[in-house]
């Protein structure tokens, strides 16, 4: 057979040392290319395809049968790389490429190697390619995309925050997009991380993007990919999306309320069809992706506002998750900075019996705009300049913390706005939700908790 022929052009004294053996090296060399993962095939220089191993027909959707000893260029409309790496006589390396073959079309990370006789003369070509999603995972791998905590790692026993967690591994078994709303320092993150590991998608990426430290012309790009020429600076071979990366996972937009509106058309698109389009690309790509978005900003007002498309804002809002704030979960601050304080012991950077009774009265009486980022931060502050067994009062004003106004949290506490004078202040207001606010004394957030408590 032309394989035999091929073997021997290539290996001859190994073929001659097994020629006393059971197996030809022939057959050797076969076996062990069938059980090879990537595909490899391989084709004379007039183009016939003399070798095909078990993953080539398995990846394309073919028998040997169906390939051996036939063109390569008759068997799939585009042309084939093979073809291309035997005209130019050079290698072409890790290059996307399609594959269709009977109306199955399959997306390839493909190398081809022309092959030259001992004098130089081209004898045929030979690529090694594997599946789209292979790579993918192997990208993921080297760049991290994985999410590491669970539902465990979520410190607090409040009962406000069981709810949150109950209802986020509830979430979890759900396909759907989910919108988690909470201030800043609250751990928006550490909650899509432990509904995607709670999954049935835990096995596949977990791709974050953050919103807010991108430039918004690179969004586009980091979102749907590009091809290579697409613009200046494009790299060579173009460059996958988020959306391909996360492909069979979840797909993390955090701050999203910083994403430009013409790029919330584009990703509304892709949500409804879940289909994308590289810049400068022509090949639709299908994507399997669960979209969990996160943001610290009032969405509803922004919709009101002409800033974020409605449309958008009701499709990732299918399952809405609300981050409780810290000052709203009572002993769990002491349980925070008793584990930030653990944490820190653990990683020998020193040694303390914990916090005093006057130190944990004052953290449980400050406001924490911060949230649990906030925390963590004056727990690792005080613990540096602590020098004594305990962290007291003393250690938190020489980390830069201030002992909270107690008038202004006993004003704080006790105010009530009956619904009467919230609706005059709105309807004075025109409706506009920051200024009635401002008039009223109190936050955003606490003027919202009232409008639900009022059904307003």
């Amino acid at each position: 057979m032309k394989k035999d022929i091929l073997v021997e052009q290539l290996y001859p004294s190994l073929v001659t040392k097994c020629n006393n053996s059971d197996k030809t090296f022939n057959d050797i060399l076969l076996m062990a290319l069938d059980s090879v993962n990537d595909g490899i095939s391989f084709c004379d220089k007039n183009g016939y395809l003399l070798y095909v191993n078990n993953a080539c027909c398995e990846i394309v959707g073919a028998t040997k049968d169906e390939l051996l000893n036939k063109k390569v260029d008759s068997l799939s409309p585009d042309k084939p790389m093979l073809i291309e790496v035997i005209e130019k006589k050079k290698s072409i390396i890790d290059v996307e490429y399609f594959w269709n073959f009977k109306g199955k079309k399959t997306h390839l990370i493909n190398s081809g190697y022309p092959i030259f006789d001992k004098d130089g003369n081209i004898i045929g070509a030979i690529d090694i390619f594997r599946s789209i999603e292979r790579s993918r995972e192997l990208a993921n791998t080297i760049a991290g995309h994985q999410a590491f905590f669970m539902f465990d790692d979520i410190i607090g026993n409040s009962n406000t925050l069981k709810k949150v967690i109950n209802l986020a591994k509830s979430f979890s078994k759900s396909n759907e997009s989910i919108l988690i709303y909470g201030e800043t320092g609250t751990g928006k993150e550490l909650f899509a991380q432990s509904i995607h590991n709670y999954s049935n998608r835990k096995r596949k990426p977990f791709v974050a993007l953050n919103c807010a430290n991108l430039p918004n012309e690179l969004i586009d790009s980091e979102l749907f990919g590009y091809e290579e020429g697409s613009f200046t600076g494009a790299r060579k071979g173009g460059k996958p999306g988020k959306f391909e990366l996360a492909n069979g996972g979840t797909l993390f937009l955090d701050e999203l309320g910083e994403m430009q509106i013409d790029i919330q058309a584009k990703l509304l698109r892709v949500l409804e069809t879940m289909c994308i389009n590289r810049i400068g690309g022509n090949k639709p790509i299908n994507v399997d992706v669960r979209i969990i978005a996160a943001t610290n900003r009032n969405l509803e007002e922004m919709v009101e506002n002409g800033q974020f498309r409605r449309d958008l804002y009701y499709r990732l809002k299918v399952l809405y998750l609300e981050i409780p704030p810290l000052k709203n979960r009572g002993n769990d601050i002491l349980l925070l900075a008793d584990y930030f304080v653990q944490k820190l012991i653990d990683k020998g950077n020193k040694y303390v019996k914990g916090i005093d009774d006057k130190a944990k009265e004052i953290l449980m009486k400050h406001s924490w705009n911060g949230n649990i980022r906030e925390l963590e931060n004056v727990i690792s502050r005080s613990m540096f300049v602590c020098d004594e067994k305990w962290i007291t009062e003393k250690n938190l004003s020489m980390a830069g913390f201030k002992e909270p106004n107690y008038e202004e949290i006993i004003k704080k506490e006790s105010v009530i706005i009956s619904k009467e004078i919230l609706m005059n202040t709105l309807n004075s207001t025109e409706g506009n939700k920051k200024k009635t606010a401002e008039i009223l004394g109190i936050s955003r957030p606490t003027l919202y908790k009232f409008l639900k408590k009022y059904n307003l």
